[in-house]
């Protein structure tokens, strides 16, 4: 890994960690929003940062804990959105505030009846003289009770029209926010049910133009596979030290495990995947920082990759502690729970497959 870094990344990264070791502690409570701050202060966030520092940050702090990887992604995701898109009205209001963490912005696309298939959303928006009125249901939406704003979408025309799926921001305090919705792993980020009843919203307030909604979505989940491949690379980092750190020091018949085939076995496939999916991960920074072509293909294959691999490998990592893995508080099952959520959002890893066969001119 280190050969595809520069210098500048290196010290990045190395402030990073002397960082981390002041914030994150074990068994300290993490508020999110402080964090954030926190990170700006320190200017470990900054809009200076390239899209690698971005990503190097994200495996850092999911090497400690894997579920602020979703918050991460969500509140930078949204930050790019409207730098991006928004107009100057818009970014005035919101941008200064999104990036030094005064305001936590929500990323809200999926419906119970539209995750995959994006076009298939329900909720709606009207023009009524200069406003927009909102009718809608939304699922998972990332950070939804701890937001200030959110960035949804809903359809201007008629049903399944992709033309006229529209992009939006609305003030949290204007909706209603279900509580957290409880979940397999990645438990520290919220994700909400969002009810939004005739909620008005000013013209102002579209990002981009009437049926640009569908763009700007998938621009958006583009970046975010690569902030989730991030967290699953953080994850394998944070378990394969735990797997070694556990073996080498538990005895079990007269000899510590690691003395054990298998247990090197499993730790030699963790040490190769970890070190093949990283390469992977920069490979697809590196072909987004050159705004090559490519990205959508190695965005898809390195978010299928690496959190298929990280999957693999937490069962292994549990399986290694045995009966301490099994344990809420350890960070092998918290991976176990965490890495399963990362074949998930963002698109299913059989998603993923299938758009790299798209891009392969398979179809």
């Amino acid at each position: 890994m280190q050969i595809l870094l520069t210098e500048k990344d290196k010290l990045f990264k190395t402030k990073t960690n002397i960082f981390l070791s002041g914030h994150l502690k074990e068994n300290n409570p993490i508020n999110l929003k402080h964090l954030w701050q926190s990170l700006y202060k320190d200017s470990l966030i900054s809009l200076n940062n390239t899209f690698t520092e971005n990503i190097l940050l994200t495996i850092e702090i999911c090497r400690i804990n894997p579920g602020i990887g979703l918050f991460l992604l969500t509140q930078v995701t949204c930050l790019e959105i409207i730098n991006k898109f928004a107009d100057k009205l818009l970014k005035e209001k919101y941008s200064d505030k999104l990036l030094s963490g005064e305001n936590i912005a929500c990323f809200s696309l999926t419906e119970p009846q539209a995750g995959s298939d994006v076009i298939n959303m329900e909720t709606t928006a009207k023009k009524e003289t200069n406003k927009w009125i909102l009718n809608g249901h939304k699922i998972w939406a990332s950070n939804g009770s701890i937001s200030d704003a959110i960035i949804t979408f809903a359809q201007t025309k008629k049903h399944r029209d992709k033309l006229g799926i529209t992009c939006y921001l609305i003030p949290s305090k204007e909706i209603e926010i279900l509580k957290d919705t409880p979940k397999l792993g990645v438990k520290i980020t919220p994700s909400n049910e969002l009810f939004i009843k005739n909620l008005s919203i000013p013209e102002s307030n579209i990002i981009g133009n009437i049926g640009d909604g569908i763009k700007i979505a998938l621009s958006a989940i583009t970046l975010g596979r690569l902030y989730c491949a991030a967290q699953a690379i953080g994850l394998l980092e944070g378990i394969l030290a735990e797997s070694i750190k556990h073996s080498t020091k538990r005895n079990q018949f007269g000899k510590s495990i690691s003395e054990n085939q298998a247990i090197k076995w499993y730790i030699a496939d963790m040490t190769k995947d970890l070190e093949a999916g990283r390469l992977l991960l920069l490979k697809a920074c590196s072909v987004k920082e050159n705004n090559s072509s490519e990205l959508n293909k190695y965005s898809s294959m390195a978010k299928y990759f690496c959190t298929s691999i990280a999957q693999k490998h937490s069962v292994t990592a549990v399986q290694i502690q045995g009966g301490k893995g099994l344990t809420d508080s350890s960070y092998a099952s918290m991976a176990y729970r965490d890495s399963k959520v990362l074949e998930i959002y963002e698109g299913t890893n059989e998603i993923q497959k299938l758009i790299l066969a798209k891009e392969l001119n398979l179809n």
